[in-house]
């Protein structure tokens, strides 16, 4: 009950309040600075609130001073029930109830639920850790300016206190002692319950009382309204300079939040259009209180099941199993309850709030605005959906570098708006409420059916995340070998580093040189290509060659595109067990097995000589528990339970305003320890346990392993130069890509394997053992060594440029550059050469080689990640202009050549 209490009422604040953090902060660079704004923000957001509070307060005040006398008589005559039924009866001709008392009282109970939300907010904020502003040496800890003995004196909560007294003096002038006791107590509990806070929270909350003292002295000024205006007309054109002087924004984003700002210059005609409204095409809701309301319940109601129920369910019903099993919180449904609570507080509770809270008029304004909000939000969310590319776990885009539109896109969608926002006019206008309201109605309705079998679809998910869970062992917590090299045969080994990145390889090296020694006798292909920059597209070549290319996998278009996967991923290991002799074959996490996120590996339960197993995972708790000093800073939940409101939002919001809510895929979060360390160590345990994971007892006399691991596609910021997972991150080395957020993850792989490879050369089996590590993509990015033209900038070249290592039976030196056309397809080739005489596909009996490179290589730049989004179960249906056909120097676009598919 707490927790709902919690996220209903109290959350929303905190997001306002973590939203003018984060943006002053984004401004002004100054952690003291942003925490003044963001007083100022919400002292400002709660100034209408405050003004209906003193308003009910002088108001009761009259009332109380108007029935004193007779009450006063009464109770001097009086004793007991006969006291109390005169009273009542005194009250009720008056129209009063002694209830109506607690209107007083409105002031203090609107700020319990910021004062709370402030407390919550700023005491834990790690953004004030060790943040200095003015005399204050730590925003993150009393201020402890001085001390007296051994007792700290914090001057702040002191200050702040006299600032209340002085504030409560002037606005308490002529009231009553009840009012002066209730003034003052509040002063000294503030300053018991705030003496040991952080100074961050103790700042924010003085200058709350410097602004209440503020408006104080305004309420007796002649023109308070016009003076408010003068000083934020100032104070907007101050910010605005500094935009432009300061180049703290592009200039786009400048103009944009200038626009926003620049609004305060047209308030006296806003608010005369909107009173224009209120007294002609909006007078009928403004007289009838009943349609108002029911208006205004509606918009509400659709709004808070469009934000908090249909977008989230859809975002998880996409991928049920890869929301499953986070951080223990099993069923994924937690993420959509969590995000539907919040958009009751945002969007149904606060609001009514402050609806009931004003007359009739702000109540016309309130209803005719959820009324055009409602339309706008769902043309926002289905008709302007966006192309933003691939979404990951923590609501990221990852392979866009902004979300900006094009300007004829923005245009469109603000004329569509306009429209709808006319249309909604127009009938209230024309006294059609009855029709808004139905509409409105019906498609709430509809959104919470389609929720409901979104809802299904998740719970169905998760049931098939439990059966998949079990059979890959996910509670794992011993190291039982799984690697067996055979010390007298032959071992082969691939290792599959998911989006691992060619370009880096020199530069870890080089950082690294021990990696020299330790990957000895290994060849770079540094002209290597994949088919495509996404796993589901780009993988099956790595496992099953030329014939698993999307161009050949199309050819074949009477086949479901799974089982062509599954054919891929088992070819290897059945030519390895099945046409050379005394071979077995162990595969960790096959690619997209049966097209289930969780790898099936129920696809090698007809091949004995196949053992299987999954990695990614499995050791993650283990790693934790001998690795106490990297603990958990953060989790994927704690991002998940704040950023899918914030995705909701999003994406009901217009084109123009998506970069704002997106904020680079921060969502406006101030917490500085956001980093995924369990999504990036769920690969990286296995890497590291590698030499526990590995012995030299094959019971056969040849092996073929093939390992899959997913670090190098998951960033995280590493201790260098070993780059290994620390708490607080010092060094991010010195190398060109110190900035790059994925250099760290592959560093750290060839580094582990390389540890790995030396445990190999010490049990002498590092040479009789044929390797090959390579990626099934790259990354988007202007890599080094393209001649970088506007066909370029269109392929996105990096996306199609994988690592590709290769390592021959007792080959010797150091690492090799060669610039030959190759492919991850020919990995295949590459591993069978010499060891299997006219190898064949075992599923249709094709010879496996790797003359279809002679051709060239035909890419399909799709960005299809996922098989719930290609139109067809047989065969890649892309665009037909996302084709290109490359050959011979990979890092000339004139190697590269359209081919538009029909």
């Amino acid at each position: 009950m707490g927790h709902a209490f919690y996220m209903i009422v109290i959350y929303p604040l905190t997001q306002i309040i973590e939203l003018a953090f984060s943006f002053c902060n984004k401004l002004f660079d100054n952690t003291g600075i942003a925490v003044l704004g963001v007083s100022f923000a919400v002292s400002m957001l709660t100034l209408p609130l405050y003004i209906v509070a003193e308003h009910w307060q002088e108001v009761e005040r009259e009332i109380e001073k108007r029935l004193k006398p007779e009450a006063d008589k009464i109770k001097e005559v009086f004793r007991g029930d006969e006291q109390y039924m005169i009273l009542s009866t005194y009250y009720r001709q008056n129209h009063y109830h002694p209830i109506m008392a607690l209107r007083s009282s409105f002031g203090l109970l609107i700020q319990i639920p910021f004062f709370s939300a402030a407390y919550i907010y700023l005491s834990h904020l790690s953004a004030l850790q060790g943040q200095h502003f003015l005399f204050i040496r730590n925003m993150g800890a009393p201020d402890a300016l001085f001390t007296i003995g051994s007792f700290p004196v914090n001057v702040l909560p002191i200050a702040m206190t006299i600032i209340n007294c002085i504030s409560g003096a002037i606005y308490t002038k002529g009231l009553s002692l009840r009012d002066k006791l209730q003034v003052y107590g509040m002063a000294l509990l503030f300053v018991v319950i705030l003496y040991n806070s952080p100074a961050g929270l103790v700042l924010y909350w003085t200058m709350n009382n410097i602004f209440s003292l503020v408006k104080n002295v305004f309420y007796r000024l002649k023109r308070p309204l016009k003076t408010l205006y003068i000083i934020l007309s100032a104070a907007v054109t101050i910010l605005i300079v500094w935009l432009f002087a300061g180049h703290i924004l592009s200039l786009k984003r400048a103009l944009l939040v200038s626009c926003v700002f620049g609004l305060v210059y047209f308030a006296p005609l806003i608010v005369r259009f909107f009173n224009y409204l209120i007294d002609t095409v909006f007078s009928d809701l403004r007289d009838n209180a009943k349609k108002r309301f029911s208006l205004f319940l509606t918009g509400t109601i659709g709004i808070c099941l469009l934000t908090g129920l249909l977008i989230p369910t859809l975002l998880v019903s996409s991928s049920p199993i890869e929301f499953s099993g986070i951080d223990n919180y099993g069923s994924p449904m937690f993420f959509v309850w969590n995000t539907f609570m919040q958009s009751v507080g945002f969007c149904i509770i606060w609001p009514m709030l402050i609806y009931f809270l004003y007359h009739e008029r702000i109540q016309t304004l309130l209803a005719a605005g959820f009324a055009i909000l409602f339309p706008w939000n769902l043309l926002n969310t289905f008709i302007f959906k966006g192309n933003y590319g691939i979404l990951s776990k923590l609501l990221i885009f990852t392979t866009i570098t902004n979300v900006d539109p094009k300007p004829e896109q923005a245009l469109i969608n603000i004329l569509v708006l306009a429209a709808a926002a006319a249309a909604v006019v127009l009938l209230l206008n024309y006294r059609k409420q009855r029709i808004i309201g139905t509409v409105l109605g019906i498609t709430a309705l509809s959104l919470a059916g389609v929720s409901a079998v979104n809802i299904r679809s998740i719970n169905a998910g998760y049931q098939d995340y439990k059966k998949l869970a079990e059979t890959t062992n996910a509670d794992k917590k011993t190291l039982d070998p799984i690697f067996h090299f055979s010390k007298t045969g032959k071992n082969v080994l691939m290792i599959y580093l998911d989006r691992a990145q060619n370009r880096f390889v020199q530069t870890i090296f080089d950082e690294s040189p021990e990696l020299y020694g330790q990957f000895s006798g290994f060849t770079l292909f540094s002209d290597a290509v994949s088919c495509n920059g996404h796993t589901l597209l780009g993988a099956p070549p790595c496992y099953g060659g030329y014939e698993y290319t999307p161009e050949a996998m199309n050819e074949r278009t009477d086949e479901k595109l799974v089982d062509k996967q599954n054919e891929a991923l088992l070819l290897l290991p059945r030519i390895f067990t099945e046409q050379a002799e005394g071979y077995s074959a162990t595969c960790t996490d096959p690619s997209w097995a049966n097209y289930s996120w969780i790898p099936d590996l129920s696809i090698y339960k007809d091949y004995p000589k196949i053992k299987s197993c999954a990695t990614d995972g499995v050791y993650l708790d283990l790693w934790y528990k001998e690795h106490k000093n990297t603990s958990k800073i953060t989790a994927t939940s704690q991002t998940l339970k704040r950023n899918i409101l914030w995705y909701s939002l999003f994406r009901q919001s217009p084109l123009v305003l998506r970069a704002a809510f997106y904020n680079q895929g921060s969502y406006w979060s101030a917490d500085e320890t956001l980093d995924d360390f369990d999504d990036f160590l769920e690969g990286y345990s296995v890497l590291d346990y590698l030499p526990r994971l590995t012995d030299f007892k094959a019971t056969t006399p040849n092996t073929f392993i093939s390992f899959v691991n997913n670090t190098t596609h998951d960033n995280l910021w590493l201790q260098a130069p070993d780059y290994v997972p620390v708490a607080q991150v010092t060094d991010r080395g010195k190398t060109k890509y110190k900035n790059s957020p994925s250099y760290p993850g592959n560093a750290a792989s060839l580094k582990r394997v390389g540890t790995w490879f030396q445990l190999l050369k010490d049990n002498g089996v590092y040479d009789n053992t044929r390797i090959v590590i390579v990626a099934d993509h790259g990354c988007v990015g202007k890599e080094d060594g393209y001649e970088w033209d506007e066909k370029f900038d269109k392929i996105q070249p990096g996306h199609y440029h994988p690592l590709l290592l290769f390592k021959d039976f007792d080959a010797k030196g150091d690492l090799v550059i060669n610039h030959d056309f190759m492919a991850n397809a020919d990995v295949p080739t590459l591993l069978l050469q010499g060891l299997v005489p006219d190898a064949k596909n075992p599923y249709t009996g094709t010879k496996v080689d790797s003359s279809a490179k002679d051709k060239g290589i035909l890419i399909c730049t799709s960005n299809i990640f996922m098989p719930y989004q290609n139109d067809s179960k047989y065969v890649f249906t892309p665009d037909p202009d996302q084709w290109w056909r490359v050959k011979g120097n990979i890092f000339k676009s004139s190697s590269w050549t359209q081919e538009v598919q029909k």
